[in-house]
């Protein structure tokens, strides 16, 4: 029995190793991570790295059809500035947040045409998770010059944790022997925020995602 299991799994084995591909995801958002305005008396404004990066995997099934699951890291940041006055005393009040966002979409990919270079259409869900937020507020009265440092790891404007959205891309892949080389466009539609101002809506996490993609997998 176990030579057979054995036996098996060595002639399937070619096989296998045709169906799946493990590779990289890199590239650049086209959007901000945030849509920032300005108040009379505050403003926020984006400070989000412009990259994202992680590991991929691909199962290529008959007629085509693959299944894509990535893991794509990206940091985000913004700052927030404001200015009030109470009595001949001004206050002037600064912050800056950062937060890891991890993105873990799931696609079904269609290559429209065999060959070595496959254009494709892809769509699925992809889930967001935010961790690591840290938020350095500092507080500034004029005439009293008197200076408040505070760390906040739940600042006010971050709103939850996790979030879901429809993904949906168009590319081209050229197929090499093994490797796999696929710049792709690709939008996110999410379904809530997480992050936004509130108090005066001045902040509010981009929901329309766009992203430019290169995916180079063996």
């Amino acid at each position: 029995m176990l030579k057979t299991v054995l036996l098996s799994l060595v002639c399937f084995a070619p096989v296998f190793a045709q169906a799946v591909s493990f590779g990289v995801e890199g590239g650049v958002p086209i959007t901000d991570a945030f849509n920032t305005f300005k108040g009379l008396t505050a403003s926020y404004a984006t400070n989000t790295h412009r990259y994202l990066v992680g590991p991929a995997f691909q199962l290529h099934l008959p007629l085509r059809f693959t299944v894509e699951a990535d893991a794509l890291y990206k940091r985000l940041g913004y700052q927030y500035n404001a200015t009030t006055e109470a009595t001949a005393v001004t206050t002037m009040t600064t912050a800056s947040t950062v937060a890891n966002s991890w993105e873990f979409p799931v696609l079904a990919k269609y290559e429209i045409i065999p060959g070595p270079i496959r254009p494709f259409v892809d769509a699925g869900i992809s889930f967001r998770h935010i961790s690591g937020v840290k938020q350095i507020r500092e507080l500034v009265t004029i005439p009293a010059s008197v200076v408040g440092v505070t760390t906040l790891t739940n600042p006010p404007e971050f709103n939850k944790a996790t979030d879901e959205g429809l993904v949906f891309g168009a590319g081209v892949a050229f197929k090499i022997g093994r490797l796999r080389i696929g710049p792709e466009l690709r939008y996110t539609r999410w379904g809530s925020e997480n992050f936004r101002d509130p108090v005066g809506s001045l902040l509010r996490t981009n929901r329309n995602q766009g992203d430019f993609l290169l995916g180079i997998l063996f």
